[in-house]
């Protein structure tokens, strides 16, 4: 089966690019990871506080990441309101639109930047069709250092890691219908090694020693077709309203490979992909996901969001291919008449989200996921599991310009994103596809960022986080009684509070700087009462982008 959809993958974008290809715009995704690309964060940062100021009106950012067409085309929006005289931007925030308009030039604005944007191009005509494929190159320096104090019987790793990163990226465009992105941070890691950075990125292990390698990549081909766009490759995906995290579909995993289908008719937009997980349990070879969104504007102050996802293995499944089925529906004939699936069938997960703003700069939002059981029969039941999101973001608060405060909470509990067969548990390798934080647990993050100027910003931040002995590896016992319920934050509840000073310089298409200090307070470390520590952690990043 897999060598047969391999092949029908080849023979479509063989097709597809056949194709006849017309004018050139850009295609090529924002990513969502910080760690893999440069600028994308300071993108989506400007873009929703754009949105929650009103003066952009119904983007679907809970259906990410945009295109840079799409990103080109909401500041060229603005561009033109402003001129127009129908909005009026503060000083720093007309610096970052025109930044940001020069850095997206050849995405559709044509405001021409100040220097050169690639260290390679090659651009013409073929066919009577424009193509252009360009080279960037960045690199990155970074420090991360623990210094860990008050410590019982704790024996943590302390010391300065030392990260030094090159990211080269390799894209193109043919036209308006084809367009494909290689984007590759490779790492070299030296020091003294916390496992908990890049967990899931690729290892070398041929030139490890004192130097460690992870590399991770997003690398995909992308079709405009005449109802849909069509993506082929490895890509992140996040869905949701939450800005810190997201309970369904997060961009925290590593990037799945997957097959991609995504439309919008205004105001609605409509998503479904199908992906191969991995995990590193040895037995688990065959792991796959598939799920769809559909996520509508209306009226300019509220959106709505309504997700779906299955996770099965041992086998792939064509019955699910299908981006307009009901999973809730369907999930239970298709595991059902597979005599190899063992347990209680596939992982379905769903997850219903919105965002309200009542007055300009105000915006809350909500997210209800729900893995299994019946919440409306037994709320309490330890099959019913779910958790929930919520948030407000306010932009200018108090009047205080080019300032911005978030301030979000999630609770997942007990048993959600856990399975009882351990191919379907709710991860791609070692990390959740969800909420990082995983099963029983909670979080409460506080944010106020402030632009002093067009380069320089600063971050105060509070984190709490709290986990109880629940993970996502451990199902409900099966000798436990069938009518057993969960707890909140179950036994000894492991808990960390992180305050956090960040300051910013960036200059957009040139290079960032970018340090922090956060002073970390953690009790009952693996759940156990005896184990508490504080510690500084510092880190300093430098990102150059050449030429």
């Amino acid at each position: 089966m897999i060598v047969l959809r391999n092949l029908l993958i080849t023979y479509l974008a063989m097709f597809l690019l056949a194709s006849p290809l017309t004018e050139a715009s850009s295609l090529i995704n924002v990513p969502l990871n910080p760690d893999l690309s440069d600028f994308n964060r300071e993108t989506y940062r400007f873009v929703h506080r754009l949105l929650n100021k009103r003066v952009l009106l119904g983007i679907r950012r809970g259906s990410l990441p945009l295109t840079r067409k799409q990103v080109a085309s909401y500041l060229l929006e603005v561009h033109r309101k402003q001129q127009d005289g129908e909005i009026t931007l503060s000083t720093i925030d007309q610096e970052w639109l025109n930044a940001l308009l020069a850095f997206y030039s050849e995405a559709g604005t044509q405001i021409p930047p100040r220097r050169r944007l690639h260290l390679m191009t090659m651009a013409g005509q073929k066919a009577g069709q424009d193509y252009r494929f360009s080279f960037d190159l960045r690199a990155s320096q970074q420090i991360i250092t623990h210094l860990v104090d008050n410590i019982s019987e704790a024996q943590p790793v302390e010391g300065n890691m030392f990260v030094t990163t090159i990211y080269p990226h390799l894209y193109g465009q043919a036209g308006e219908t084809f367009a494909f992105t290689t984007d590759i941070a490779h790492r070299f890691v030296y020091g003294e090694i916390f496992e908990d950075f890049f967990p899931d990125e690729t290892k070398i292990r041929q030139l490890e020693g004192d130097l460690k390698n992870r590399t991770a990549i997003n690398g995909y081909m992308k079709f405009n077709l005449p109802w849909f766009e069509l993506q082929l490759g490895q890509e992140t995906l996040q869905w949701g309203p939450g800005y810190h995290d997201s309970l369904l579909i997060s961009k925290n995993p590593l990037a799945m490979d997957m097959i991609k289908f995504q439309a919008t008719y205004d105001p609605v937009t409509f998503t479904a992909f199908t992906g191969i997980l991995e995990d590193m349990a040895e037995d688990i070879n065959d792991k796959y996901i598939s799920g769809h969104r559909v996520e509508g504007y209306f009226w300019n102050r509220f959106g709505f969001g309504l997700s779906e996802v299955v996770v099965y293995g041992d086998r792939f499944e064509p019955g699910y291919l299908n981006p307009v089925n009901i999973y809730l529906i369907n999930e239970q004939p298709i595991s059902r008449a597979d005599g190899r699936v063992p347990g209680s069938g596939d992982n379905v997960l769903m997850s219903v989200d919105m965002r309200l703003r009542p007055i300009d700069n105000f915006e809350i939002y909500g997210e209800l996921m729900v893995d299994d059981g019946n919440p409306a029969a037994n709320f309490k039941h330890w099959d019913t599991k779910f958790g929930i999101l919520g948030g407000i973001y306010l932009t200018d608060p108090f009047g205080i310009a080019d300032t911005d405060f978030h301030a979000e909470y999630a609770f997942i509990n007990q048993y959600a994103y856990t399975h009882v067969n351990p191919v379907n548990v709710y991860k791609h390798f070692t990390t959740p596809i969800g909420h990082r934080i995983g099963s029983d647990a909670d979080n409460l993050w506080l944010e106020l960022r402030r632009r002093w100027t067009n380069r320089l910003e600063t971050a105060f931040g509070y984190e709490l986080e709290r986990h109880g002995t629940g993970n996502i590896d451990t199902e409900h016992p099966p000798d436990a009684p069938k009518d057993d319920v969960w707890v909140p934050l179950s036994g000894i509840t492991q808990s960390e509070h992180r305050l956090s000073v960040e300051a910013n310089w960036v200059v957009i298409g040139r290079y960032s700087i970018y340090a922090e200090w956060t002073r970390v307070w953690r009790l009952n470390l693996g759940n156990r009462p005896d184990m508490h520590e504080n510690a500084n952690e510092i880190e300093a990043k430098f990102l150059y982008r050449f030429p």
